[in-house]
């Protein structure tokens, strides 16, 4: 048996028994050098060819197969091909043939010498998120298990394929479909990332089995509906009461009339057509009405004076009434609406939910590394379900408050998709970046289970570090010291001022160390392995930026707390970014008391110009592994831009700014030009 152990059977007893040709004739076997024809439908979809193609490539890169792609008319007669791709007269008249699929259900079958493999299918570019490619997922799953093909991150070094002279697979046939209404992840910086990257991502993406077909949204939709449209200048009165004034970026969602015009836009607002769930979400960032009527529906006792006081009543009352009208006017439109900040709890006032109304919950998996933070969510689920919830998710899997750190948490992800997924999960997508160096195991766990969230985890992860070759063993070694680095060390919340103030305690000195040392003994093991030496290296990469940003970080807390206006680190970056942030009447109360349980530390001047200098170089070893690696998934050149760009976490320019108060004038880095 290979190291592929779902669905790959290489039979050893009945080659020595003499018996090739009887397993051939009922199953399937390749050797290499052998013609093996692929065909597609006569009048086929793109989808169809593609898929053909598809196979083609793989089953001649692993088999040495002298592989051919052509249409089912160019045959001498109906049967004569090994492979039968798409809806092909030949596989129409099979006994097991199914006539009618599921959203994206495949069907897969190895049977007398001959496979067959189609499904639900669409028109429109394979690649494409919306287009339904049930042939293509079934190729892809036909790959992955039986040949043993992997795909650990997007581009040419990330496909993991099997040399092997012979292939060969037992009788069998498998039919399934995704348990998720839509998969995928949200790659938020990737239009600042390059071409290459992009194309490689896309193809990555379907080899995931990642889709978005019954086109839904969520996001903050009242800057659509109002802003866009005039209607924030036109009815004033709809703004939130706040602070005395009406004012945005929220607004009064006791308001009659603004809730009929939600419904209203629901129906009619053209970012709504052919939307299978449309979002009411209110706009990111606080601000939440102050009026007498909003207030009475918030549950007693409501503490105004926190940072994100409990308001989910208030807010799912108005989604609630919106699903209701708008299930009135057309029955089958879903209306979501994000389960986050202020209304993240279920409602107290609401026993049960209207059918249509989904609720988008905005948690991760990582946050479950606090058992407090679980067991709370854990019982938010329980509530939810108990008032008829369905659910979609949100994930943060790759969120920009990793800062492309290893954060990883493979054993919450395993944990949790299942366990969400039996409450009333239909779709999932979440956050992520360019930074599969030091995400991968995250990303292709979650991609995995997003198509069937009770998969077993523990093989998937095996095969994702069987990548690595001889080097297996170490680099999930690495891997798993960070992740109990953060089980054993993370004591702090998830709110980005405690968590980019922890990270020095969270990896410390001797993580990093054990980390190397495990990276050390990864390279040693795969030399005169260029390909698994070419993985490597690329997790390489991404522990050279882990370490330098580890200790920069530090570094940053050190000067913030002695005085440097860096943002995030000591009070002086606070009031900076108060500055920046026009729109904040006073300092968050968060703020103000994390600053007063972490007071300023005074250093000398002699340490102080040593750490600017040192943070200065650090700040361009960062910089020079985002530009240099900007075509390989390593880090996020992408969000270093976004940031750069809108003036966001200005560190380096303040260091900068700070050795030039000093009289010392610097460069930037050569490298970096």
């Amino acid at each position: 048996m290979s190291k592929i152990e779902n669905g790959l059977f290489l039979c050893l007893s009945l080659v020595m028994a003499g018996n090739i040709s009887a397993y051939a004739a009922s199953g399937l076997i390749i050797n290499q050098g052998q013609a093996f024809k692929i065909v597609y439908p006569e009048k086929a979809l793109l989808v169809e060819k593609t898929s053909a193609e598809e196979l083609s490539q793989y089953i001649r890169q692993s088999t040495g197969a002298r592989t051919e792609v052509l249409s089912e008319n160019n045959l001498e007669t109906k049967d004569a091909a090994d492979a039968f791709i798409g809806q092909c007269s030949f596989t129409k008249e099979q006994g097991s043939y199914v006539k009618s699929f599921k959203q994206e259900e495949f069907m897969i079958t190895a049977s007398e010498g001959k496979l067959f493999i189609y499904g639900d299918d669409g028109t429109g570019s394979p690649f494409a998120q919306n287009t339904r490619t049930g042939t293509l997922f079934g190729v892809y799953d036909f790959l992955e298990k039986e040949v043993g093909v992997a795909w650990i991150w997007p581009g040419k070094s990330g496909e993991d394929v099997p040399n092997r002279k012979t292939f060969q697979v037992a009788s069998f046939s498998r039919r399934d479909s995704p348990r998720l209404y839509y998969r995928g992840f949200k790659f938020s910086s990737a239009y600042k990332e390059s071409k290459e990257f992009n194309t490689d991502l896309g193809y990555w993406f379907k080899r995931m089995k990642l889709s978005w077909i019954p086109q839904a949204w969520f996001g903050h939709s009242w800057g659509n509906y109002m802003t866009k449209t005039g209607m924030d200048k036109k009815h004033p009165e709809w703004l939130a009461l706040w602070g005395g004034t009406r004012k945005e970026p929220q607004y009064c969602t006791s308001n009659k009339d603004f809730r009929d015009y939600i419904v209203d836009q629901c129906l009619h607002n053209p970012i709504n057509k052919d939307k299978w769930i449309v979002s009411v979400s209110p706009n990111d960032g606080y601000g939440f009405c102050e009026c007498e009527k909003c207030r009475a529906l918030d549950p007693a006792n409501t503490d105004y004076t926190s940072d994100i006081p409990n308001l989910s009543n208030r807010h799912w009352d108005y989604a609630n009434y919106v699903a209701q009208e708008v299930k009135k006017q057309r029955p089958g439109l879903n209306v979501g609406m994000l389960s986050y900040t202020a209304y993240l709890s279920p409602p107290t006032n609401i026993a049960t939910l209207e059918d249509n109304l989904i609720v988008s919950l905005c948690f991760s998996a990582s946050y479950c590394v606090l058992p407090e933070k679980k067991k709370r969510f854990y019982e938010d689920i329980s509530i939810w379900k108990s008032k008829g919830a369905k659910f979609v998710m949100y994930e943060y899997w790759g969120m920009h408050y990793w800062l492309d750190l290893p954060f990883i948490f493979t054993k919450q992800i395993s944990e949790f998709m299942p366990f969400i997924y039996k409450n009333g999960l239909i779709g999932m997508s979440g956050e992520a970046q360019k930074n599969f160096s030091t995400q991968g195991p995250n990303y292709y766990l979650a991609s995995h289970l997003m198509w069937n969230p009770e998969d077993n985890s523990e093989q998937i992860l095996h095969r994702y570090y069987d990548a690595f070759g001889p080097a297996a063993k170490y680099i999930k070694d690495y891997y798993d010291t960070f992740e109990s680095s953060i089980l054993e060390n993370q004591k702090c919340d998830f709110a980005y001022l405690q968590l980019i103030n922890s990270w020095p305690e969270i990896f410390p000195p001797k993580t990093i160390t054990k980390a190397e040392d495990c990276l050390k003994k990864a390279q040693d093991a795969v030399q005169g392995s260029p390909i698994h030496a070419e993985r490597v290296e690329l997790v390489a990469i991404g522990f050279e930026y882990t370490k330098d940003m580890v200790e920069l970080l530090r570094i940053y807390r050190t000067l913030g707390r002695a005085g440097v206006p860096l943002w995030c680190f000591g009070c002086q970056g606070a009031l900076a970014e108060m500055s920046y942030w026009k729109t904040l009447p006073e300092m968050p109360a968060s703020w103000t008391q994390y600053w007063k349980q972490h007071p300023d530390e005074p250093i000398s001047h002699v340490e102080k110009l040593k750490l600017l200098r040192r943070a200065y170089d650090l700040g361009n070893a960062r910089e020079r592994i985002v530009n240099e690696y900007a075509d390989r998934p390593i880090v996020s050149l992408g969000m270093f831009n976004h940031f750069k760009t809108k003036g966001l976490y200005p560190w380096q320019q303040t260091i900068k700014q700070e050795l030039e108060k000093e009289g010392i004038t610097v460069e930037a880095d050569p490298r970096q030009k």
